[in-house]
C-alpha cells in the first residue's frame, strides 16, 4: 500500500523531477507547498510515479492522476495502487482532480472505460501572452488603458521588487482587503496563511514578488513563480478603492519581473462570477482545462 507523508521544502527537488512533463498549477511545487496546510496535502512516490493525496472537504481524492517517472509509460499500476488506497483506507472509489485535457486522454488510453471524467469549469486556469497583458495594445485593451491612465493622471505611481522591508506592510494590505470583502473567515484565513508562506520562503521556492506604491504608499502587491514557459500568478492583492490599480500592478508585474516567459498563467475563478468577468477580460489565449474522474468500480484489485 502507498504510505503518504506531508509535503516539505525538502521535496522540491524530487516533486520537480516527477512533474516536470505536467501542466497546470497542481505541478508547480510552490503552489502544492504554499496550499499544503489548507488542503492537507502529502505525497509519496514509488519507482513509477509520485502520487499526491488532498484530505481535505468530504471526499478525499488525489489531486492529479499520478506523475509518471517515465514519460509515455502505462499509468495503470500507479492508477491501481491509488484505488486501492483509497478503498482501504477511506473505503471510497478513487477520485482524481485536476485532471487535463491530455491526462484525461491519456488516462482513457492506458485504462480504457474505466473512470467517470467531469467538467471541472471552476478551476479552468486562465493563460494568456505575456507581451499582451505587458503592453495592452488594441482595441481590446482599451478600458484597461483608460482606467491606468485616469490613475496615473491623478497620483504618481512606483513599482519595486519586493524586499524584506515591507513584509509588515503587505500583511496590512490584505488585511485591509479581507475587512473589505466583509471580515475574516476560513477561506480568507487561509489566503493570508499562504501569503504569509510565501515570503517566508520566497528565496526558497524561487518566487518573485512585485509591489505598487500610489503616492508613496503600498497599495498593491502580486506574487508568482516561473513554470515552463509561462508565469504563474498565485497571490493578488490591491486596494480596490483605487480605480486602476488591479491592472497597474499586473501590467507593471508582468513587464519588470516575468520578461523571460512567453505566457501568464493566473491560475482559475473558483466559479465567482466577477473574478471570471476579470480574467475574461484581460482576453485569455487559452485555458488549461481542468476535469474530475471517478473510478467506476469500487474494486480494483483485480485489474
Amino acid at each position: 500500500m502507498l504510505y503518504f507523508k506531508d509535503i516539505q521544502l525538502g521535496d522540491k527537488e524530487l516533486f520537480n523531477e516527477y512533474a516536470q512533463r505536467y501542466f497546470g498549477v497542481e505541478a508547480c511545487f510552490g503552489n502544492m507547498y504554499l496550499w499544503r496546510k489548507s488542503w492537507h496535502i502529502k505525497i509519496t512516490h514509488d519507482e513509477e510515479a509520485l502520487y499526491i493525496l488532498m484530505e481535505n472537504g468530504d471526499y478525499p481524492s488525489f489531486m492529479l492522476p499520478p506523475f509518471m517517472k517515465v514519460d509515455g509509460s502505462s499509468m495503470c499500476e500507479p492508477i491501481r495502487k491509488c484505488c486501492n488506497y483509497m478503498q482501504e483506507v477511506y473505503n471510497k472509489p478513487l477520485k482524481f482532480k485536476g485532471a487535463t485535457t491530455q491526462i484525461m486522454e491519456r488516462i482513457e488510453r492506458d485504462c480504457p472505460g474505466q473512470f467517470a471524467f467531469i467538467e471541472d469549469r471552476p478551476n479552468y486556469e486562465y493563460v494568456y501572452r505575456r507581451d499582451d497583458l505587458a503592453n495592452l495594445t488594441g482595441k481590446k485593451y482599451s478600458k484597461k488603458r483608460n482606467h491606468i491612465n485616469k490613475l496615473l493622471k491623478e497620483h504618481e505611481f512606483e513599482y519595486k521588487s519586493y524586499t524584506q522591508e515591507y513584509y509588515e506592510q503587505c500583511i496590512a494590505l490584505q488585511k485591509r482587503w479581507i475587512e473589505e470583502k466583509g471580515g475574516m473567515n476560513e477561506d480568507f484565513e487561509d489566503e493570508l496563511t499562504v501569503t504569509k508562506e510565501a515570503f517566508d520562503n520566497l528565496a526558497e521556492l524561487k518566487l518573485r514578488c512585485g509591489l505598487l506604491f500610489i503616492d508613496g504608499k503600498l497599495e498593491a502587491f502580486s506574487i508568482g513563480e516561473k513554470f515552463l514557459n509561462m508565469a504563474v500568478i498565485h497571490i493578488e492583492k490591491a486596494n480596490a478603492d483605487i480605480q486602476g490599480v488591479f491592472p497597474l500592478i499586473n501590467r507593471e508585474f508582468v513587464r519588470n519581473e516575468w520578461t523571460d516567459v512567453e505566457f501568464i498563467n493566473r491560475e482559475e475563478d473558483m466559479g465567482l462570477e466577477g473574478l471570471r468577468k476579470s480574467k475574461m477580460s484581460y482576453y485569455p489565449e487559452f485555458f488549461i482545462e481542468k476535469y474530475d474522474g471517478v473510478r467506476k468500480k469500487h474494486e480494483c484489485k483485480a485489474d
